[in-house]
């Protein structure tokens, strides 16, 4: 052994060994256990540690690979799991300070220089001893090492953006800067590691922050990990900074520095010794150097805004108000906007403006929700400080107007909320700036600048200001300005945010608001018109405010008092007289041929002002008895005196010819108000109008006509222009939109009065104009814009649209000309199809109409009308190829006008329409499908069979049948079907094929379901059904009828097994009520025949040598099969099978055949699981396979098998959950079936086995699948019907499955994250167990252990989704204690609370208005970042699922107050826990309301000593929210039910 050390020790040291052997040595003697050597670890490290100390103070010359081996040895060593063990158990390793200088100097250089020599292992070693606590000591031992690690580690990611070892590096400083967090903390000297922090760290963290924040590394990084990297390093800057710039110790500090100074008495002995943290701060952050001049701007501005939260977060209580906005003057200073003078916007780019903005935005948004400002503190205590500061911030953003950055905006909104008085010395600026004369283009910034100019309005509406608002306004309107520049002054959002404060206003208000306008209208815009563009322009803006003004304010009623109607009165008189007729005046005498642009634009004001007088002249005389109208009497005379009407008192029928002879060729704003006031003089016609006269009616028609042919032509040509229905906003290539609005918003009125041509016009604009395609151009979220396809597409999806029966009929009589015509240009040139096909080439589609209707009126009951004329031509056409030839684009379009009838209520047709739109219909669902695409040409029938089986739902569909029989229909169909399938080149298995079978066999169904339901010559019509399948399945053997392919065949399986399901149930009905023809019983026995063969030639063996597997609309065939065969065998009190003499031979081959399909879906069963139309048929087919004992082999138990089958696809992997709840009732009525006709051991090993599923030892085995299935298990057990032993059994069992569960439950919820998976399930079955063991569980510990369960339920930290569905289950659980064991209940009534109040608190915690604020500052803060991994903070998304807990809550409340003996002493507890907890969060309002009204039930227990005591015991915050509580509680709750009482008896 000596000599083995002695060896060993003597090579490392030898100057002769080379350094290569000494490497090998080392490495040897580390990982050999056969090297002993005393302490060997620290020897082996020393040695190392000596090498590199000696290289780098060049005492020793190495190459640079052998100082890169010794690094990577030492963090072989440092990493080493034999190191690790040797820590853990007490062994002490010492390393030297000299190796981590030279660790720390080798990471400054690589900072400085970026010298990449050896730092992947170097930073792997420093890895190494921060991981370690026992190593770590010698960085946490020496204060100054680990600081200037952790600077030249910050530094080092800062100016190495990019590199391999970045995720290596950001380890580290992780590492680093837990370690500094702990020392930070033990720190008992302040200025100590405030002077750490300002003079090493403050700089590099800043900047480090910042690039995290702005996603520098995001490129590189890897997914998820890294975010969560990221962000746990921010955070920890974040408290570094804190903890170290903003110490509390600091505090008297920051106090002296900031308050003290401004005094004038302060000592001086007291600022020799003052330490000024925050000139330091500031000092420190604006430095030039520390960073490169491009990105020193970005850092300070987003520094600054932190500096500030950490300050307010650190220092902010009621009494250091002041002092924390002392802080922001001074870190305001930082930013470089604050230093510019007035002019100076050339000076930062607009990527500045945007970052300076949004730290600015920050700083406000801190002040404003930490309420630092104190209007009426800062005037009396502090001299107005702080509103000279944000005046200063005011103009400074004024004078700087910057519109295209949304955060300018902001900036703006938040000096408004925080005082008006800031920005109203400037209001006309920031009127002219943020709206009049802004150019806003961008969405964002449009959004910002509506919600500015929202709040201006808002503010001066609460002081009751506005008429000194649009004071400022019109003055800003009229200043001298190139008008066409200028945006309209009222788009979508603004006009919606004035109107909100509008109907807000007194009357008196308003009228103030609306004679200000009108006196600026009169004395500086009427005399200038004449000539004058910018004056016609302004005329435009004001005339669209007072459009505003007058359409939104107050509307007149018998109640309002007298002088505000004589006022209104005086202000439409003067408006019309003053206003309105001189701009009509002045428009005629000054109109040109070719109208200047200030003309049309003095003709849109004219208009448009005569528009909004008219109606408000008619809302005003509507609702105001007492109000007079200038236009009743002239409205009268008119109707008697003119076809062309006086739309304005005053204003004579020949002024109105020149006014339309002026505007004929206008399609702008003046032409659509002309519109309107037409539109205005036929509802006013409507209303005076006691009895429609001939002249009434003939102006109406007049006025309706005039309407709708002003504009025809504009509506020729499709628009994609979208108008934001604001008159202001409207222009040329907007017209079209706005005028097929109008016409569209007030059919019902014109629809009565338009004659059939321009019914037809209207349908057939309606048409031209509905969307081509689904995805049409997008608009802007959240604004409120029309195009003519969303105008088209609201009316054809509208509910009045099928009331407005002549419109209905022309759009359907459009849509059934252009299918039509598409279909024709497919026809071949034969002369007798217009003989066979009327409804197709027929030139006049009203004659057609006709046709049918004296056709199917000669058709009486008795069928005089010979039926089978159609019908041979349609079958003689189809077998000889049908003349009509479809290409794909005539599919194409034709599948977009099968769109639009979808859309169409087919349900209440006229029966000639609806014959005629049956047989086209059924003309293109056998027309010959060209050169067409396999996928289009399935989509194409699949639409057309869904279009008729859709058409033949609706009450008019046996008009059909007096036209053609349905074994006529039946046969041309599935004549057509086969011909086509024979043509498609497409797999059996093929999802556009399966879906064809599947709607072409609802559409068969439906017609067979309509002729038993109508009782229509069943025996013929069956016979001839039967025979027709008979032929094609005899030849499906054969070659004779070409049907050898095999969606041939499963077209004739399809056909045969609704055939089955049809008549099979009729046959069965009528049997008992001993009506059944002999004839149709032989007929379902020939269909059961071929029904047989058919299944048999579709299961043929395969390849492989197995029977191919049938498809899911397939699979039902043989579960219909069996339900027929055993409902004609099977007679009652005969178990057995009658031995039919003739029907032997298909009864043995039908058994066959269910016995092999029994064995494949047993094998199957798990795969069609995840299918559920294959599950539920193969499900039904297991159950009826039970009701027959003689199809079972004797070799094997058949419940066995299928159980053990079920319980292979209850335990499979991956079941979707709709599968599984539409499938539960299948699994459920198999389940019932065998244990009706097993016995109890059967459900004895049913029953164990779901025991040992719940066993706790499956879930310490993390075997899921078999814990889930035995739960599935247990929930469809309790869910079949049970009696007898097998219910006494189950309920014995009882106490061992609710343990099992409690037991489960607990580990799931032990799990990170919590296993819901299963917790869920549990609280599903718990729930049923409950319920159904209402006088079955007889022991209340039982159900005490369901609160055990409840109390541990997670309710915390899930998704909105999960939360809503772990609620319910565990509010349906805590509903099936109270309602079905109220006894027990009584006794735990605390675990009953207990239980509930999770409810409530989870709802509270959800339903909290959450920070908005703080998410838009972080959203802000990544505005120069792709940084999106930034969690959202609040949503309104997640509220419907809050909403629908809190009505569960609400019902709760309810059930208790129903109880109110068990409960009257608990109710006091129950309100202190909910006004307890709700002062703490701000809830939604309709979360608020639910959960009140649930509190209001539970005051009605509580008796006047239980309020007393509320109000006495509760905390102040608390008793506040009760006081309110109460008040309402009476004021709404408590009156109204008073109230009710009166009228019950």
């Amino acid at each position: 052994m000596a000599a083995v050390y002695s060896g060993i020790s003597f090579k490392l040291k030898s100057k002769t060994t080379s350094w290569e052997d000494k490497l090998k040595l080392a490495h040897f003697a580390w990982i050999s256990h056969q090297c002993f050597l005393p302490n060997k670890e620290q020897v082996l490290l020393d040695w190392a540690r000596q090498s590199l100390v000696a290289f780098y103070k060049k005492k020793l010359e190495l190459q640079e690979d052998i100082v890169e081996r010794l690094w990577v040895y030492v963090d072989n060593i440092l990493h080493s799991r034999r190191l690790q063990n040797l820590l853990k158990n007490g062994k002490t390793i010492n390393l030297q300070i000299s190796l981590v200088k030279i660790i720390n100097e080798k990471i400054e250089e690589f900072s400085l220089s970026g010298s990449q020599r050896s730092i992947c292992a170097i930073l792997s070693c420093c890895q190494g001893i921060l991981s370690a606590p026992a190593l770590a000591v010698i960085y946490t031992a020496k204060p100054e090492l680990i600081v200037a690690l952790l600077s030249q580690l910050c530094w080092s990611a800062c100016r190495q953006p990019e590199g391999a070892m970045t995720a290596k590096l950001f380890e580290v400083i992780h590492l680093a800067l837990d370690h500094y967090l702990k020392l930070q903390q033990q720190q008992a000297n302040p200025r100590r590691v405030f002077g750490d922090m300002t003079g090493h760290l403050f700089q590099p963290c800043l900047v480090l922050r910042h690039l995290l924040l702005g996603g520098t590394w995001t490129q590189a990084s890897q997914g998820q990990l890294w975010q969560v990297l990221s962000r746990d390093i921010r955070s920890k800057i974040d408290a570094v900074l804190r903890g170290g710039v903003f110490r509390y110790d600091l505090l008297s500090s920051y106090k002296e520095e900031l308050l003290e100074q401004q005094q004038e008495n302060v000592k001086m002995g007291v600022l020799k010794n003052l330490l000024t943290p925050m000139d330091t701060v500031i000092t420190r952050l604006v430095e030039p150097d520390y960073v490169k001049s491009d990105l020193h701007a970005l850092v300070v501005a987003s520094s600054v805004s932190l500096l500030y939260r950490l300050f307010l977060d650190s220092y902010l209580k009621e009494e250091n108000q002041f002092l924390c906005f002392q802080v922001l003057p001074r870190l305001f200073g930082c930013l470089q906007i604050s230093h510019l003078q007035e002019g100076q916007m050339e000076a930062l780019s607009l990527s500045d403006w945007t970052t300076e903005l949004l730290a600015v935005e920050q700083l406000l948004n801190l002040v404003a929700t930490s309420n630092i400002y104190n209007v009426a503190a800062d005037r009396i205590r502090h001299g107005e400080t702080q509103f000279h500061f944000y005046r200063r911030v005011a103009e400074l953003l004024i004078n700087h107007s910057q519109a295209s950055v949304p955060a300018w905006f902001r900036c703006l909104k938040i000096l408004m909320s925080l005082n008006h008085l800031i920005l109203e010395p400037d209001l006309d600026d920031l009127l002219s700036s943020a709206w009049i004369d802004a150019e806003v283009t961008e969405f964002r910034a449009k959004k910002a600048q509506e919600v500015l100019i929202n709040t201006v309005f808002q503010t001066y509406a609460k002081l009751r200001q506005m008429p000194q608002l649009f004071q400022e306004l019109l003055e800003v309107i009229c200043r001298p300005a190139a008008e066409a520049l200028r945006q309209p002054l009222l788009a979508s959002g603004l006009s919606m945010a004035l109107c909100a404060c509008f109907l807000e206003l007194p009357l008196s208000q308003i009228l103030d608001t609306w004679s200000l306008v009108l006196d600026k209208f009169q004395s500086l815009v009427m005399p200038c018109l004449q000539s004058d563009t910018d004056m016609a322009f302004k005329a435009m803006s004001l005339s669209s405010l007072l459009h505003c003004i007058m359409f939104n304010m107050q509307s007149l009623d018998n109640n309002m008092p007298l002088p505000i109607i004589r006022r209104t009165q005086c202000m439409m008189e003067r408006m019309l007289r003053e206003l309105v007729k001189p701009l009509l005046g002045l428009l005629l005498d000054l109109w040109s041929p070719e109208p200047e642009p200030w003309q049309q634009k003095v003709s849109d004001s004219a208009l448009l002002l005569s528009y909004t007088w008219a109606q408000v002249d008619t809302t005003l005389s509507l609702h105001c008895s007492q109000y007079y109208s200038l236009a009743v009497s002239l409205a009268r005379a008119a109707l008697d005196s003119s076809n062309l009407p006086l739309l304005l008192p005053g204003v004579e029928t020949e002024l109105w010819k020149k006014v339309e002879k002026c505007i004929a060729q206008s399609r702008s704003l003046s032409r659509y108000c002309l519109e309107q006031l037409y539109l205005q003089k036929v509802k006013r016609t409507l209303i005076r109008t006691s009895s429609q006269s001939k002249e009434a009616l003939q102006t109406l028609r007049f006025d309706t006509a005039h309407i709708l042919d002003s504009s025809r032509d504009c509506l020729s040509q499709k628009t994609v222009t979208a108008w934001d229905r604001q008159v202001s906003t409207m222009n040329e290539s907007l017209y079209p939109v706005a005028h097929w609005h109008l016409i569209v918003s007030n059919l019902t009125v014109l629809i009565p009065y338009l004659c059939l041509n321009d019914v037809r016009y209207v349908a057939t604009v309606l048409l031209r104009t509905l969307p081509t395609s689904k995805a049409q151009g997008s608009l802007a979220p959240g604004e409120s814009y029309v195009t003519l396809e969303k105008i088209s597409t609201a009316l054809l999806h509208s509910p009045l649209f099928p009331e407005m029966q002549s419109l209905y009929s022309a759009f359907l009589t459009c849509i059934i000309a252009k299918c039509s015509n598409i279909l024709c240009s497919g026809a071949h040139n034969d002369l007798s199809l217009s003989q066979q096909l009327p409804w197709l080439f027929g030139k006049d589609y009203h004659t057609l109409v006709a046709h049918w209707e004296t056709r199917l009126a000669k058709v009486g009951s008795e069928g005089v009308e010979p039926r089978g004329e159609i019908a041979q031509n349609f079958l003689s056409m189809v077998k000889s190829g049908f003349p009509i030839k479809l290409h794909e684009d005539q599919l194409k379009d034709l599948l977009e006008l099968f769109d639009v009838i979808s859309a169409l209520h087919l349900d209440s047709l006229w029966p000639s329409y609806h014959v005629h739109l049956f047989f086209l219909l059924f003309s293109m669902a056998v027309s010959t499908l060209g050169h067409c695409s396999c996928p289009l040409a399935l989509q194409f029938l699949v639409k057309c069979y869904q279009l008729l089986s859709g058409l033949q739902r609706g009450r008019n569909a046996r008009s059909v049948f007096r036209v053609m029989y349905v074994s006529d229909i039946f046969e041309v169909v599935l004549t057509s079907l086969l011909q086509a399938s024979a043509e498609f080149q497409v797999r059996e298995d093929d999802p556009a094929w399966l879906q064809l079978l599947q709607v072409s066999g609802v559409f068969l169904e439906q017609l067979m379901q309509m002729l038993i339901q109508a009782k229509l010559s069943l025996v013929l019509n069956f016979g001839k059904i039967t025979a027709f399948l008979s032929k094609y399945s005899k030849g499906a053997s054969s070659k004779e009828l070409n049907i050898q392919n095999l969606r041939s065949r499963q077209l004739l399986l399809v056909a045969l097994t609704k055939l089955c399901q049809s008549l099979g149930p009729c046959v069965k009905e009528r049997r008992q009520l001993l009506e059944a023809p002999a004839a149709l019983p032989e007929l379902l026995q020939q269909a059961m025949m071929q029904m047989g063969a058919m299944l048999q030639l579709c299961l043929v063996p395969g390849t492989t040598g197995c029977r191919r597997r049938l498809p899911s609309v397939l699979l039902s065939a043989v579960p219909t099969l069996l339900e027929v065969d055993l409902s004609q065998h099977l007679r009652e009190g005969q178990p057995k099978i009658a031995q039919v003499v003739d029907t032997d031979r298909a009864l043995l081959s039908h058994v066959t055949l269910y016995q092999d399909v029994y064995t494949q879906l047993l094998e199957e069963l798990p795969a069609l699981s995840g299918n559920t139309q294959s599950f539920q048929a193969a499900l039904r087919f297991l159950t009826l396979f039970l009701l027959a004992p003689e199809f079972h082999s004797k070799e094997s138990s058949v419940f066995a098998s299928i159980f053990y089958s079920v319980q292979k696809v209850l335990t499979g992997p991956c079941i979707p959950a709709p599968v599984t709840q539409d499938t539960e009732p299948h699994l459920g009525a198999l389940l019932t079936q065998m244990f009706k006709a097993e016995t109890t051991e059967h459900f004895g090993m049913v029953l164990q086995s779901i025991l040992q599923g719940l066993d706790v030892t499956q879930a310490w085995r993390s075997d899921l699948q078999v814990v889930l299935c035995a739960i599935r298990l247990l929930n469809l057990l309790l869910k079949c019907p049970l009696s007898g032993e097998k219910a006494s059994l189950l309920w014995r069992s009882c106490p061992q499955i609710v343990t099992a569960l409690m037991l489960q439950h607990r580990e799931a919820c032990q799990e990170q994250p919590v296993a819901l998976v299963v917790v869920e399930p549990i609280l599903e079955v718990l729930a049923v167990l409950l319920r159904k063991g209402e006088e079955s569980i007889s022991n209340p510990h039982h159900v005490n252990l369901a609160f055990n369960i409840l109390l541990t339920v997670p309710l915390e930290h899930l998704k909105p989704r999960e939360f809503g569905s772990v609620f319910l289950k565990t509010h349906n659980v805590l509903f099936s204690i109270l309602q079905c064991h109220s006894k027990v209940m009584l006794k735990a009534i605390p675990s009953f609370l207990n239980s509930f109040n999770r409810l409530l608190l989870s709802v509270l915690h959800e339903g909290r208005q959450k920070d908005q604020v703080k998410r838009w500052g972080q959203e802000r803060c990544s505005c120069h970042s792709n940084a999106d991994h930034l969690p959202s903070v609040g949503s309104m998304d997640d509220l419907p699922v809050v909403l629908e807990c809190a009505r569960l809550v609400e019902r709760m409340y309810s059930h208790i107050a129903t109880r109110a003996e068990e409960f009257t002493t608990f109710s006091p507890f129950l309100v202190a826990q909910y006004v307890t907890e709700v002062q703490k969060v701000t809830l939604y309002p309709p979360v608020k309301n639910l959960l009140q009204e649930g509190i209001y039930l539970i005051l009605d227990l509580c008796m006047e000593r239980d309020i007393q005591f509320l109000r006495a015991s509760l905390q102040s915050g608390a008793r506040d929210v009760f006081k309110d509580l109460h008040s309402d509680y009476l004021k709404y709750h408590k009156a109204k039910h008073e109230g009710e009482k009166r009228y019950t008896a």
